[in-house]
Formats: C-alpha cells, sequence, structure tokens
C-alpha cells in the first residue's frame, strides 16, 4: 500500500495541471452544477476560481487530510473509530499496528477524494462543452458507496489490530492467561 501516496499526490499534480492547461479552451460561461443526466445546469461566467474550485476544494482536503494523517502516531485520538478507547488505554508501544492501519486508511481515503474530485472536474468540462456526461455523474454518485465497503473493512482492519495489540498487552501483563 506504500505505492498509494505517491499515486494519489501524482493524481492531484495531474488534476492541477489539466485544470491549468484546459482554463484557456473553456467557453466563456461553464456549468455552476450537473444534474443526474450529465447535463450542465446554472451557467456563470469563466473564470479561474469557477473553474478550479472542485480541484481547489480537494487539495485542501488532501492536504487537511494529509496532516492528520501525519499527527496520528503522536495523536492516535484524533482518529474516530469503535475502538478508540481500547487504543488509547494501551500503552504507546503497542499502537503501532492500528496507527499503521489508520493510515493505510487516511491513504485510501485521499486516493477516493481525488478520484471524486477529479471526476467532477472532468464533468464541469464536458458540460462547459456542452457535452453530457451522464455515466460519469452515475459514477460520481456511486463510486463514493462502493467506498463505504472500504470503509467497513478497514474499520474491521484497525479494530483486529487494536485487539492483536490488547491481547499482547494482557499476556505481558499476566503470562499464565491463556
Amino acid at each position: 500500500m506504500r505505492f498509494l501516496r505517491p499515486l494519489t499526490w501524482m493524481l492531484v499534480v495531474a488534476l492541477i495541471v489539466a485544470v491549468v492547461v484546459a482554463y484557456p479552451s473553456l467557453p466563456a460561461s461553464i456549468p455552476r452544477s450537473i444534474d443526474v443526466n450529465g447535463q450542465g445546469k446554472g451557467f456563470a461566467p469563466r473564470s479561474p476560481l469557477m473553474w478550479g474550485l472542485p480541484a481547489c476544494i480537494g487539495l485542501v482536503t488532501m492536504i487537511g487530510l494529509e496532516l492528520l494523517r501525519a499527527r496520528l502516531p503522536q495523536k492516535p485520538e484524533l482518529f474516530n473509530f469503535p475502538g478508540k478507547e481500547q487504543l488509547l488505554k494501551l500503552p504507546s508501544e503497542y499502537r503501532t499496528g492500528a496507527v499503521v492501519r489508520m493510515q493505510q486508511f487516511m491513504d485510501v481515503m485521499n486516493l477516493q477524494l481525488v478520484i471524486t474530485f477529479a471526476m467532477v472536474q472532468l464533468m464541469i468540462w464536458r458540460g462547459a462543452r456542452g457535452e453530457s456526461s451522464g455515466g460519469l455523474s452515475i459514477a460520481t454518485l456511486i463510486f463514493p458507496m462502493f467506498m463505504l465497503i472500504a470503509i467497513g473493512l478497514f474499520l474491521n482492519v484497525i479494530q483486529s489490530e487494536v485487539d492483536a495489540a490488547q491481547r499482547r498487552y494482557d499476556s505481558r501483563r499476566n503470562p499464565l492467561q491463556p
């Protein structure tokens, strides 16, 4: 999973480059929103802010999540999940496995975020050119729902790490217990 962070950052850079490169070729007005059929709605005059807003929101959100990810080893309480209290009761040397899993979770969420914002940016570009993004708009709605499965799986993996750490800690404190 080490490839996820570099891949995500490469995608962010590619998205920002694409936004900058595509701007001069945009028509005089661009859609403010895209309906479920993939048609642009509520057109506004072309401006760097209007065009680049989805990519900027994605970038700022990703940077925020990266900052949170970097703080997890020192402050695992920043990550909210059902076994958080159990994790926080363990000495810090027993938390490493769970924290690594939390960071992997953040990497997956960042990748999902970048892909979603790239799809939104592409839909706006297509809408500005008068093209439909029907399939892409459906994918943009469905893709995050599939990520709910990944969230559930990751939370289960994180909890398994916490449970394993708890067993190691308990066996060290009381080696006679099975």
